[in-house]
């Protein structure tokens, strides 16, 4: 059973292992090595690795890679530590980190503005809860990208969702200054 998100390369169906289908428990084969179709790389730790192309967050299949591959940086930990004072518990959380980079090609820089251009249909059949929701995964790869083609969308987002709950609008003010560091 995925313990560190049910939104893992295990489930997903471009794992090889699970024949194009996202039910792992009916449809894996294990005599075939966990293998990610789209990325073209083993995958170690099927159930602790994850990306924005799960059918969580892309369920009408999306083949083209969006963002990192991340793994599972550990549990919540709580401790006690003795501060000269009663004891104060100190919680400790290890999140998601990028494994592997994005591939960069021209194919994806055209398919997350495409992505970018419709941004909220796309995210509002993100119903997945942990990580990175996937406005946030793609405004932050076209960052890293330092994509120039993508400056008025993210301007737009940085302006007009400066309030809103949640990090689109501080993703897209951050990859609007990676893209203007090279200028």
């Amino acid at each position: 059973m995925p313990n560190g998100g049910s939104d893992c390369c295990g489930t997903c169906w471009f794992n090889r292992r699970n024949r194009g289908e996202r039910d792992w428990l009916q449809h894996a084969d294990k005599s075939i090595p966990p293998w990610c179709e789209i990325r073209d790389i083993a995958i170690e730790n099927p159930f602790y690795t994850y990306c924005a192309n799960h059918p969580h967050r892309r369920p009408d299949r999306d083949p083209v890679p969006i963002g990192p591959v991340m793994r599972h940086g550990g549990w919540k930990e709580e401790r006690r530590v003795q501060a000269g004072q009663p004891d104060v518990l100190v919680s400790e959380e290890n999140p998601r980190y990028v494994w592997k980079p994005s591939p960069d090609t021209e194919e994806i820089r055209r398919h997350l503005l495409h992505l970018l251009d419709s941004l909220f249909e796309h995210m509002s059949m993100d119903r997945y809860p942990i990580g990175a929701g996937l406005g946030e995964t793609i405004i932050r790869q076209l960052g890293e990208f330092r994509e120039r083609r993508a400056v008025r969308y993210l301007e737009w987002i940085h302006e007009n969702l400066e309030d809103s709950p949640g990090s689109i609008a501080e993703a897209a003010s951050e990859a609007l200054a990676r893209i203007r560091e090279d200028n």
